[in-house]
């Protein structure tokens, strides 16, 4: 369990199996459940942090060029093109990578997770009448967060 900034609040693997990183590959999948166990084992400013659903729009837009030269072309997409554009990305990915036998270097990966702070007044109740100043709250609740997702401590982070 890592303490963040010596206030209590605390981030940690719940154990093993459940484990971000094992044996030098990381599982993705495993993000939202480990931020969700340091927020229920945080305490003081941790319990104002929820879970975030990120829904993408029905409606997509794709902006294609024939070539360099040209122009480009914008066109909607519905659900059967999404679909089918999909599958063709993971059709080629698989091609390229020969079914997963071959390793993609120069590759990345972009994982969004997201987290709301809560506050239990608006911002002017929270800064007026409380007295608190809402981006140490934030700064905590950052802090927390990437020590989950690094699974290192606050104080390395802050380092």
């Amino acid at each position: 369990r890592n303490d963040i900034g010596g206030l209590g609040i605390t981030s940690g693997r719940s154990d093993q199996s459940d484990s971000i990183t094992q044996e030098g590959v990381v599982d993705f999948t495993l993000i939202p459940k480990q931020l969700d166990y340091s927020v229920e084992e945080g305490k003081g400013d941790a319990v104002s942090l929820r879970s975030t659903t990120i829904k993408t729009s029905k409606n997509w837009t794709r902006n294609r060029q024939a070539n360099l030269l040209s122009k480009p072309e914008k066109q909607g997409l519905d659900t059967d093109e999404m679909r089918r554009e999909k599958s063709k990305a993971f059709d080629l990915l698989d091609a390229l990578s020969r079914s997963g036998s071959l390793t993609i270097v120069h590759s990345e990966l972009h994982v969004v997770v997201a987290m709301t702070h809560c506050f239990e007044k608006d911002l002017m109740g929270t800064v007026i009448r409380d007295n608190v100043n809402p981006i140490e709250k934030l700064e905590i609740s950052t802090l927390l967060l990437a020590s989950a997702v690094h699974g290192v401590s606050a104080r390395e982070l802050v380092r």
